[in-house]
């Protein structure tokens, strides 16, 4: 999570004795701290700020899907700490949504994938563990510096015999091992630790689902909201705070939204679409009491005169989805050799969905049959066949309508 931070949070980034350093340090013991640094590629050598400040600057939006990318890859190798895996550069570029770009060519689209690869490949992350007091002076404790991956980067493209530069990329591949802190963090954080990496590539794989394209809010609250998610457990926000959190550097639009009443449409439209495309993909959104009805998503209530700044100021709570007990469920976590000291408990198979139940749900929660059909992304007629018992839904709906509705 720190790494993802250290990408979208460039700002924070220090000079420190002339060394580039990201530091975060834990809520529940100030004692233990993860730092990130800028080496050169294939070592572990600290590069100085200057140089270091210049791949800093690659880092944003486009680094963090990256990762999110190799994250969910790493999750569905037998062991993750140990195992690499090849990407082939097409691949990538259909996961990151550059597909939808046309106007861009392939080879420019590889050269920037492989800018971004090499920019992770130079990510440090440095553990400090404190192991207790060992005297009045001094504490025992354990540092590891390692890469927070490790990337080899094959390109296939025209050399340019001037500027020995690689030009017009016909082919790019990453090779792909996550960094030795792995390691390091399972023996020490046992099973738990296990489960927040299989997590961490859980959430990264649902993340990955939002078209970035078409949905950029969306995705950019979905990493917030899963960067915060481990300490800020109530998920209860402000509008306005989610706002400048997803859209850091974009102050502007906020700013252009409360002045102009068509930038204020987009931007409330974009909004609800967002929290439309989170809830069908499992994540639990509530709406404080104060909340107004017009401002919901799929309303066709008028709104009033200055709603933006209305919506600025509601509350909402908003809660990932919860991985791991599918994961368990699917045999996940039982790929690692680490030995499994719990038995796990028998899963019991849901009982089937009535319309009854589907009906009797969404009327509690005051939804019309048109705005449960607006969050999952069907017609209004689907929902009426499922609730009339007409129609079975799909497994995916009927996951889906399990979220939402919480049955």
């Amino acid at each position: 999570m720190s790494s993802i931070e250290s990408q979208l949070r460039t700002d924070l980034w220090a000079d420190r004795d002339g060394t580039a350093v990201f530091s975060k340090v834990a809520k529940s013991n100030p004692k233990n701290y993860i730092e990130h640094y800028i080496s050169s590629p294939g070592d572990v050598t600290m590069l100085p700020w200057d140089a270091a400040e210049k791949i800093i600057n690659n880092f944003g939006f486009n680094t963090v899907k990256l990762q999110l990318i190799l994250a969910a890859h790493a999750m569905n190798q037998a062991e993750p700490w140990n195992d690499s895996f090849t990407l082939s550069g097409e691949d990538v570029i259909r996961n990151l949504g550059w597909n939808s770009r046309k106007d861009i060519p392939m080879s420019q689209k590889l050269a920037e994938l492989a800018g971004c690869a090499f920019a992770l490949d130079c990510l440090l992350v440095k553990v400090e563990w404190n192991e207790g007091k060992v005297s009045r002076r001094k504490t025992r404790v354990t540092v590891q510096t390692s890469r927070m991956w490790n990337i080899a980067i094959t390109a296939t493209g025209q050399k340019n015999l001037l500027s020995e530069n690689l030009e017009d990329l016909e082919k790019l591949e990453l090779q792909v091992q996550p960094g030795l802190w792995t390691k390091g963090f399972l023996n020490r954080g046992g099973a738990k630790a296990r489960e927040a990496l299989y997590q961490f590539g859980y959430l990264a794989q649902s993340v990955l689902k939002i078209d970035p394209y078409h949905n950029e809010l969306a995705l950019r609250l979905a990493l917030h909201l899963t960067l915060e998610s481990r300490f800020h457990t109530s998920g209860q926000y402000r509008v306005r705070t989610l706002f400048d959190s997803a859209l850091l550097g974009y102050s502007d639009k906020i700013a252009q939204a409360q002045s102009n009443r068509h930038k204020a449409r987009d931007l409330t439209n974009q909004w609800n679409e967002a929290l439309k495309t989170l809830m069908r993909l499992g994540w639990t959104i509530d709406f404080d009491d104060r909340y107004s009805e017009c401002l919901k998503p799929d309303s066709t209530l008028r709104k009033p005169k200055g709603y933006f700044n209305l919506l600025l100021e509601s509350k909402i709570t908003i809660h990932p989805p919860e991985p791991i007990p599918e994961l368990l469920t699917q045999g996940k976590l039982g790929k690692s050799k680490i030995t499994q000291t719990e038995e796990q408990a028998p899963q019991i198979k849901a009982a089937l969905l009535s319309g009854e139940q589907v009906r009797e749900a969404r009327k509690q929660r005051g939804w019309s049959q048109a705005k449960l059909a607006g969050f999952l992304g069907i017609s209004q007629q689907l929902i009426s066949h499922i609730e009339s018992g007409r129609r079975e839904p799909t497994p995916e709906v009927e996951a889906n309508i399990r979220r939402l509705l919480k049955l």
